[in-house]
């Protein structure tokens, strides 16, 4: 390997998940090619693992259509920047990590450059938008893919992509017991604990936050001696959740740093939809989905998309297994009508918990990050053809 001593990769990620595949990726890869360097877009696992961050995906990360418009300044701006460090840094290899709309712009930067472009966790073309594939053809050299089901639906289409695993299978684990966590937190150890998990990005926060505090509230009122919890993921400020809780009627503690042990000490969880719902299955407890965009977002696309699900489990194990509150249906009381139905039901507890198995067979044992790492240095020394997204 001594040839691929001085190899320079460019890495964009735009979201909490991507930050934190990407950040395992990058560490797997430097196993093997320790001097290898990173550079480009990314949050705080791609900085720790090594990258040069010259943007923060903080920045440019929303979701929704209509979302993005109030950011379009700064994301036209990245995208540019982004693209104009691709003379001046002549990167080996690009890496694009989920994040479709911004990377697929990119994507025809690089192919004019003549940069190689390694694809890493595919975009959701088999949920909505599949006029993307051949765009995703023109301009992508390797695909690598994470959920099982993508082969199958790339093989539907004559293409040749390449599984490697799922990432959270290794990362998605509890360090402390219930016990412990809950005695760390200060929380009681014999009484309800609700997680509640309101996503990554500050538009999921305002949209989801005040109806996750309403549930908590209506559930207090009834059943004073439940408990809440907010885990708040890395990419967000507890201390302005904190705030906007401040005049909650009911005890919400707001921790940061300790998701997967808060996740799994606790009874039941409310999770926005995204990759944490797939976390919260494997950590095996027992949840509801929810979601909510903006009111002219949810026009369009209730209109031009037909999503048979909205949470990542669901489409694993292909069918409607988490409980899922969309849109009008995630209010403060219907999620608490929700959760109280969960908390009180141990048969759809082991209903879930059943599912949570199956879901877990279907993503295979693990070392993903390893197996995406072998591919990267293939890629790098020549030994491609195995990764090739093509046709068959």
């Amino acid at each position: 390997m001594n040839n691929l001593k001085s190899k320079k990769i460019f890495i964009v990620a735009g979201e909490a998940s991507g930050d934190l595949h990407a950040g395992n990726l990058i560490r797997a890869v430097k196993e093997y090619l320790p001097e290898t360097d990173f550079y480009g877009m990314g949050g705080l696992e791609m900085q720790s693992a090594g990258t040069r961050l010259t943007h923060d995906l903080r920045k440019v990360s929303v979701i929704g259509l209509v979302e993005v418009l109030s950011r379009l300044p700064t994301i036209l701006r990245a995208l540019k920047e982004l693209g104009n460090s691709l003379s001046v840094e002549k990167p080996d290899l690009a890496i694009l990590v989920d994040f479709p709309d911004f990377n697929l712009k990119l994507a025809e930067k690089l192919k004019k450059a003549g940069i190689p472009v390694l694809w890493y966790i595919s975009p959701q073309v088999w949920a909505w938008r599949a006029e993307r594939i051949p765009k995703l053809v023109r301009l992508i050299d390797y695909m690598l893919v994470i959920l099982p089901f993508e082969v199958d639906f790339y093989r539907k289409h004559n293409l040749s992509v390449h599984f490697v695993g799922h990432p959270l299978i290794d990362k998605v684990a509890a360090t402390l017991s219930p016990t412990e966590t809950r005695s760390q937190l200060g929380l009681k150890a014999d009484a309800p604990l609700i997680a509640l998990l309101p996503g990554s990005r500050n538009i999921e926060i305002k949209l989801l936050l005040p109806h996750l505090k309403k549930a908590a509230e209506v559930l207090y009122s009834h059943h004073p001696k439940y408990q809440f919890v907010i885990p708040v993921a890395n990419t967000l400020d507890p201390t302005k959740i904190q705030n906007k809780l401040a005049e909650a009627k009911a005890p919400i503690k707001v921790v940061s740093g300790k998701t997967y042990n808060v996740v799994a000490s606790a009874d039941c969880a409310v999770v926005a939809a995204g990759t944490a719902t797939l976390e919260t299955a494997l950590l095996n407890t027992p949840a509801i989905i929810i979601g909510r965009v903006s009111r002219l977002t949810w026009f369009l696309w209730s209109r031009y998309t037909n999503l048979p699900y909205y949470g990542l489990p669901n489409y694993i194990i292909e069918r409607k297994l988490m409980p899922e509150l969309i849109q009008h249906q995630a209010s403060g009381e219907q999620i608490a009508q929700k959760l109280e139905e969960l908390l009180n039901s141990e048969k759809e507890k082991a209903r879930l918990q059943e599912g949570y198995k199956e879901i877990r067979a279907r993503l295979g044992i693990g070392g993903a990050s390893q197996n995406a790492a072998k591919a990267v240095i293939d890629i790098l020394s020549g030994d491609s053809k195995k990764y090739k997204f093509s046709s068959l």
